[in-house]
């Protein structure tokens, strides 16, 4: 069967009218939501042609193209975008694209050049819209993967990622690879491994380190000659004992003499190599160490090939300071890292080393708020210094995680690196190319889109992005997620998305996200739930301790202009919130203290004060409350405790408004989420039984008993849910779990009243929240893509579940073809030839015929005019077949 897709630019404007395409489109059979066949003749260019790298129309394509090899789906503001059919999984199609990030989804710790690419590596799950873990590589246009990257064994059955620490290129193009990971693709290594043309390989048995103690490799160095030196802790390499730094020939591990500690014997216990430099014949050595075989050199030293020798004083006091960075200039070594002495004066985490003499370099002060900064990586470009780490004061220039020294002061680097809002933000590897200078770490640029890794040209800054390719992902998990109207509250750890900081709660409009003003977390600080009012007021739920700059504990409520707090908040983390009719606001977490009554992890807001209901959920040793959910006067908690106000009920329980009583024989294991339709509960958990009716992990009560879902939600033992959504008759859930009713389903799946289904190839992690707009699904976790790694959704993702799927698709293109799609001066329907001839007629929305013409017996295709015809939608016939189509 052949299909042509015809695509014009003007219907891809707007997303309601793209929508209105997308069905047309899928109902004339023409360029299906599926694999799509090709049209006419094979002369036709193909649909790549005609798209952007995003996988929308390209501005101003109009004509034919052969479509066969990609599928159509929606994106996330509802336009149709294209995809080669190969790189989807069957069902996938649902899951819209563009839920990745635009660099890398999290810390990046090293970047080299090789040739013409650049490589990253970090502690990340995706670069760009591809999964690669830990380690990816950009070519100038798109990143890809080495291999399936580095991990730490198979656990879950993606991998368990490694972290990536350092890379070096090898002279003959290869790249070595270093960090704390076991395995690089699918060869066992020991935490330095080698990718070249054919993929990943082992240098002897790698790295090792005595028991209890870390073990890691964090720098590499290539001597002019092609050996590796590699610098960490560990005390053995390829079986080889030493002290945390050893170099490989490309044969054999052999020591630099004992290597670094912190003691004459050489036992390493303690000591570190953070840095490696090569300047001509000599090696020099920076970490934490207070002897390099048994010369005295705190925290650096020189290796010349067979002794070791001192710079001077070394670096810091004999209780502080750590090396981080080295570069050789002529005679002048600069050395960088969280120190404030070098030799006995005071350098402020930079210093210079002239062959003789240790000295400062500009002013006194890195530094990052009231706290003490460092200065993480160093790199020349011409005779500018430039300077990244944790900090966001250069001598008294404000900088950002960046600084540039010009040889008499410092200054910012351009807009900067990184907003001063990010708490947690940080610089942690400078390469410079030329002119240019690519960073590296954890940051987003001001008012240019780049996540975690970013280039400077000397002008301005750019992100190494895709160019037109959304990235509406997050950089860490989402928790919770609610709808209100057209718009989705999502809320996590995250503090990226949509090159806005949004520093763990943002709003999706159907298109983008963006931030509730300026909300600055901490290390540890997480969104855990969120309810709308009625009055548009949102009300967030956590583990923090100040929302939009207002000192707020675990709760706070923003009115669509600020953040203002609920009193003095809980002395516990918030867990879960719900409404009452009268505007009452329920909270339930773990805490004793709301405000100033003490309670027991459930407590009211009246919109002044806080107060207990009852004496609370207590359990023998510990007790949570993780749900909550509201149906008319009773509120409804789920969670894990043994009693609630003294009657005996475990992990859910129903407050009247006066007292606490059991929802039908409860649940033999905890309850994590609760959602209420109408007068109907359903909840979910980890339990086998609830109400005497076995039901795994998910069930519906009346108000009167309890009733399973089929047969649940995988096991007790394997699988849990952890989140539920409703849309209609529909109930989505998700979770941790590999089937639902025996139906093969990863971590989320759909009851549609009678039997499970799955959603696509599902997630490839945890699913903890599920919200419902527009009929479409947004769910979100700690996922970095649908279950079959095709397609990259960073902690959260969107299902449409109107969308038809390929093999649906595929089987409606069987019964004819109509094209073009929409049409201006002709159209065209191919069928089955059929021996007899058929009559085909035209008619407009009200029936009524426009055009009609004869399919002749043997033909496979008749072509009807409809230049003339009013712009619109009209019905094409021929017995029992009908398509709509679109007249331009």
């Amino acid at each position: 069967m052949r299909v042509v897709a015809v695509l014009l630019p003007s219907l891809f404007r707007r997303a309601k009218r793209s929508l209105l395409l997308a069905g047309l489109l899928v109902a004339a059979g023409a360029a299906q939501a599926g694999t799509l066949t090709p049209a006419a003749p094979s002369t036709a260019p193909s649909l790549a042609d005609a798209l952007s790298a995003d996988g929308s129309l390209r501005p101003g394509a109009q004509g034919s193209f052969d479509a066969r090899a990609f599928r159509m789906f929606t994106a996330p503001d509802g336009h149709p975008v294209f995809r080669p059919a190969s790189t989807l999984g069957t069902g996938d199609e649902r899951w819209q694209a563009g839920f990745g990030m635009a660099g890398p989804n999290n810390q990046v710790y090293a970047v080299a050049r090789v040739g013409s690419s650049i490589y990253v590596g970090g502690q990340f799950a995706t670069a760009g819209n591809v999964v690669a873990r830990s380690v990816a590589r950009w070519d100038g246009t798109s990143w890809s993967s080495l291999g399936t990257g580095t991990s730490n064994g198979v656990g879950n059955g993606n991998g368990i990622p490694g972290i990536v620490y350092a890379l070096a290129p090898a002279p003959n193009g290869d790249l070595y690879v270093a960090g704390r990971f076991t395995l690089a693709g699918t060869a066992t290594v020991n935490h330095i491994a080698k990718w070249t043309a054919a993929g990943w390989s082992a240098l002897g048995s790698g790295m090792s380190q005595a028991s209890g103690q870390s073990l890691l490799v964090q720098a590499l160095a290539v001597a002019p000659n092609g050996d590796l030196y590699a610098g960490g802790s560990f005390n053995q390499a390829g079986g080889v004992a030493l002290n945390n730094v050893a170099k490989w020939d490309g044969t054999a591990w052999s020591g630099l003499g004992p290597g670094t500690s912190n003691g004459v014997t050489g036992s390493g216990t303690a000591a570190s190599v953070s840095v490696l430099k090569v300047a001509g014949p000599d090696l020099y050595v920076g970490g934490s160490f207070a002897f390099a075989g048994a010369t005295s050199a705190n925290r650096i030293a020189k290796w010349d090939g067979a002794t070791w020798s001192r710079l001077g004083g070394g670096i810091g006091t004999a209780s502080n300071g750590l090396v981080q960075d080295i570069e050789v200039v002529g005679s002048n070594v600069y050395v960088s890292g969280a120190f404030h002495e070098a030799g006995g004066v005071t350098v402020d985490c930079l210093a210079q080393w002239n062959g003789t003499t240790w000295s400062r370099l500009g002013g006194p002060g890195f530094a990052n708020g009231n706290s003490n900064g460092s200065v993480t990586d160093i790199v020349f470009i011409g005779s500018d210094l430039y300077a990244g780490g944790y900090f966001q004061q250069a001598y008294g220039a404000v900088t950002d995680f960046l600084a540039r020294w010009n040889g008499s002061s410092w200054s910012r680097v351009g807009a900067g690196i990184g907003i001063g809002s990010e708490a947690n933000g940080s610089v942690q590897a400078l390469l410079a190319v030329g002119n240019e200078l690519y960073v590296g770490g954890r940051f987003l640029t001001n008012g240019t889109r780049a996540d975690n890794l970013a280039k400077w040209d000397g002008t301005s800054w750019s992100g190494l992005g895709t160019a037109g390719q959304p990235a509406h992902g997050f950089d860490a998990p989402a928790s919770a997620l609610t709808s209100s109207g057209s718009a989705v509250y999502a809320g996590g750890a995250f503090r990226m998305a949509d090159g806005a900081s949004v520093e763990g709660i943002a709003r999706w409009n159907g298109s983008t996200w963006s931030p509730l003003a300026s909300w600055r977390f901490s290390s540890g600080m997480t969104v855990r739930a969120i309810v709308v009012a009625p009055n548009g007021d949102v009300y967030a739920g956590g583990s923090f301790f100040q929302a939009g700059g207002v000192a707020a504990s675990n709760v706070a409520k923003w009115n669509g202009t600020a953040w203002t707090p609920l009193g003095a908040g809980f002395n516990g983390a918030v867990a879960a919130l719900a409404l009452a009719p009268n505007g009452d606001l329920y909270a339930g977490g773990t805490f004793t203290q709301a405000g100033s009554a003490p309670v027991n992890n459930i407590a009211r807001w009246d919109g002044t004060d806080w107060t207990p209901l009852g004496t609370g959920l207590t359990h023998a040793t510990s007790a949570q409350v993780r749900a909550l959910a509201v149906i008319g006067s009773d509120l409804y908690v789920g969670g894990q405790f043994s009693n609630a106000g003294g009657t005996i009920t475990t992990n859910l329980a129903r407050w009247n408004g006066t007292s606490w009583s059991t929802a039908g024989t409860p649940p033999n294991g905890p309850v994590y989420a609760l959602t209420a339709v109408g007068t109907t509960l359903y909840a979910a958990g980890r339990f086998a039984q609830i109400g005497g009716v076995t039901a795994n992990n998910v069930a519906r009560w009346d108000g009167t008993s309890w009733s399973s879902l089929g047969t649940g939600i995988g096991t007790v033992t394997t699988s849990s849910v952890s989140a539920l959504a409703v849309s209609g008759n529909e109930v989505y859930a998700g979770g941790q779990f590999a089937q639902a009713g025996g139906v093969a389903a990863t971590n989320v799946a759909r009851w549609d009243g009678t039997s499970w289904s799955s959603l696509g190839t599902g997630t490839n992690g945890a699913v903890a929240a599920l919200a419902v707009v527009g009929g479409r699904v947004m769910a979100g976790g700690n996922f970095t893509a649908v279950g079959d790694e095709s397609l990259v959704m960073d902690y959260v993702g969107l299902y449409d579940p109107a969308l038809i799927t390929a093999a649906a698709a595929g089987s409606a293109a069987t019964a004819a073809d109509l094209y073009p799609n929409p049409a201006r001066q002709d159209v065209t329907l191919a069928l089955p030839r059929s021996a007899a001839a058929r009559p085909v007629q035209l008619l407009d929305a009200q029936g009524r015929l426009q055009r009609q013409a004869l399919l002749p017996a043997g033909a496979a295709s008749v072509t009807l005019p409809v230049s003339g015809l009013p712009a619109g939608v009209y019905l094409l016939r021929c017995g029992s077949v009908v398509r709509r189509l679109v007249v331009r």
